[in-house]
């Protein structure tokens, strides 16, 4: 119990700074995936692939076009429980070492979803990063659940 007791103890500040870095890494990719979008859409009116206004109400976007804004739309789905769970289990002060292995894993898993959809957006590959990102968020509410019985007194 004592060894499972240092992955919650042992030094503490360092921990809380990866997770707040890996919070911070999960808007970069979210802020990525907006340029890389932004990017690709004035390149289509420049083009004349596509006239401005269109995008007024974002229809009939060219489907190279609309991977980016799809890939945008991306960050702002299994990322929110990403941000809840870490949000929740810092403020609740039962963040651990596996709370962070798992946090920089699924940044790295988001971050190779996004560029496989943005770059070849081979289906199967992607597929199965989205589906070990969301193992890993499966993890991560697991140890919440744990953690909070274990270690959040009222």
């Amino acid at each position: 119990m004592e060894t499972l007791s240092l992955l919650w103890s042992f030094a503490p500040d360092i921990k809380i700074k990866l997770l707040y870095l890996a919070l911070i890494g999960q808007m970069i990719i979210t802020i990525l995936a907006y340029s890389r979008m932004a990017k690709a859409r004035i390149a289509a009116v420049k083009a004349e692939r596509v006239d401005r206004d269109m995008y007024k109400a974002t229809t009939d976007e060219p489907e190279d076009v609309r991977v980016f804004t799809r890939a945008v739309a991306n960050q702002f789905e299994l990322p929110v429980l990403f941000y809840v769970i870490v949000l929740a289990m810092l403020v609740s002060s039962v963040t651990s070492w596996i709370t962070v292995i798992l946090a920089w894993a699924f940044i790295v898993l988001r971050y190779v979803h996004f560029q496989e959809m943005t770059t070849t957006n081979t289906v199967l590959k992607r597929r199965k990063t989205f589906i070990r990102g969301t193992q890993t968020i499966m993890l991560m509410m697991a140890e919440l659940v744990v953690a909070t019985l274990i270690f959040v007194q009222a």
